[in-house]
């Protein structure tokens, strides 16, 4: 009984002590590619009627409060994305005679605000942490603008939607309070909030983060 006693009291004391020492908060900054998957709307050429994106850049921070002995983290961040895409119309009169080509271009950045989740799985012994991520986010769509060599038109005013993103991701020890995250997640970005017949927009986003434990 006695060394059942010492020994409840030093896994205890180890417990306290772990807990105690834990790195609880934790920022990233980085970045990485979205790519825009649909619908065509979005994804056709602008000479189709479509605004032509397709894969472009993304950048963000990122912050997450660990639970000690529980594999739920809340999760939290902000990521901006650039979207874009250009094309050349070309006027006919006739077959195969050409009377005017134009080059044009659309842009328009994205604003993401994230809350969720993340589960982790049994970490991998050589320093990688792999889980499941759920996120709830409120998106700012900037001003549609279409370019021509001459003039610059505004084509949508911005807006806002609610969206969801589930992801799979894996954070990798670097050195003590250092770690890289690395996420992949399908995002739907107008899933709440759509007028009728607007578009649904859908990405892949493959996004890393240095990550700094603060506690």
């Amino acid at each position: 009984m006695k060394k059942f006693t010492i020994t409840a009291v030093v896994l205890f004391a180890v417990v306290i002590s772990s807990t105690a020492n834990a790195q609880l908060f934790s920022f990233g900054v980085g970045g990485g590619l979205t790519n825009v998957m649909g619908s065509e709307d979005f994804t056709n050429k602008i000479s189709e009627g479509g605004r032509g994106y397709s894969t472009e850049w993304n950048m963000g921070v990122i912050a997450k409060l660990g639970l000690p002995l529980v594999p739920i983290t809340p999760r939290a961040f902000i990521l901006y994305h650039s979207l874009s895409g250009s094309d050349n119309i070309v006027e006919q009169l006739g077959k195969g005679t050409t009377i005017n080509s134009l080059d044009v271009e659309n842009s328009q950045s994205l604003l993401s605000v994230g809350l969720g989740i993340q589960y982790g799985f049994i970490p991998i012994p050589v320093g990688v942490d792999p889980y499941l991520a759920i996120d709830l986010m409120y998106n700012n769509f900037g001003e549609l603008e279409g370019k021509t060599p001459t003039e610059t038109l505004i084509l949508n005013k911005s807006l806002s939607r609610f969206g969801l993103g589930l992801g799979v991701g894996a954070e990798v020890s670097i050195i003590p309070m250092i770690n890289i995250d690395v996420l992949v997640s399908y995002q739907m970005m107008n899933l709440v909030g759509k007028e009728d017949g607007e578009s649904s927009l859908s990405t892949l986003t493959l996004d890393a983060f240095l990550l700094f434990s603060l506690l």
